[in-house]
C-alpha cells in the first residue's frame, strides 16, 4: 500500500503556524456534524477524546453534544487559544507519537476517539493499536480526512489525508469498518475493534 507522506511539522512549527495566524480554524458545516451525529452511537455523558484538536472546533462540538470531552494537541499556542473559547470541553498538550502512554487514557475508558483532518499527521502503526486499546467494548474510533492522490506532490498540512488506497485498508489489522460517509474531498469512517458488540 502506498501510503499519502504528510507534511512533518514539528510543534514549533505548528506553534508558529497557530500564532501568525496561518493555522485557520478548520470549519464544520452543517452536513459534517449532522453526518457525523448520525453515525456515531452517541450517548450523553460517553467519553471522548479528540486527538489533534487544535484550535478545538471538533472539541467544543462533541462536548455540545453532552459527551465528556477532552482535546489533545501537542501545540502550546493551539491549546490557548482553544481555551480561550466558552466550552466545557478540556484541553492538555500531548504528543501522541512521542508518548504513547498518558495516565488521560487508561485501558478501557473512552467511548469516542476522534480524529478529525489529524489521523494523517499520526504515526499509525502506533495510534491504531492504542486507540483499541483505550477504547470501550461498543468504542469508536472517528475518522474524517482530506482524500488526496498519491501522485499530487507536496500538499500542505492544510491539504493532506488519505488516498482511496489508505481509506480502503482501513478495514483490517483489528478492526472493522462500521460506516463511510461522504461529501465533497472528504470522508467519514466510523471504525471498530474487530470483535466488538457493535452498537
Amino acid at each position: 500500500m502506498t501510503r499519502t507522506a504528510a507534511p512533518s511539522l514539528t510543534a514549533k512549527d505548528w506553534n508558529g503556524l497557530y500564532a501568525s495566524g496561518k493555522a485557520t480554524p478548520r470549519l464544520i458545516g452543517d452536513g459534517e456534524s449532522r453526518s457525523a451525529h448520525s453515525r456515531l452511537s452517541l450517548v450523553r455523558d460517553m467519553r471522548a477524546v479528540d486527538l489533534g484538536c487544535g484550535t478545538g472546533k471538533w472539541t467544543r462540538q462533541l462536548a455540545a453534544w453532552g459527551l465528556d470531552t477532552i482535546g489533545l494537541d501537542f501545540s502550546q499556542v493551539a491549546l490557548e487559544q482553544a481555551r480561550a473559547a466558552v466550552s466545557h470541553a478540556r484541553y492538555e498538550l500531548w504528543d501522541i507519537d512521542s508518548n504513547a502512554t498518558s495516565g488521560l487514557l487508561l485501558p478501557g475508558s473512552i467511548d469516542i476517539v476522534s480524529c478529525r483532518l489529524s489521523f494523517s499527521f499520526f504515526d499509525r502503526s502506533r495510534l491504531l493499536p492504542n486507540a483499541r486499546r483505550w477504547l470501550t467494548p461498543r468504542g469508536q474510533l472517528y475518522i474524517l480526512t482530506n482524500v488526496t492522490d498519491p501522485h499530487a506532490g507536496n500538499l500542505s498540512p492544510f491539504e493532506c489525508g488519505m488516498s482511496e488506497e489508505e481509506i480502503g485498508s482501513l478495514g483490517s489489522d483489528g478492526w472493522h469498518v462500521r460506516d463511510v460517509f461522504r461529501f465533497n474531498r472528504r470522508v467519514g469512517i466510523v471504525l471498530q475493534p474487530s470483535g466488538s458488540p457493535g452498537p
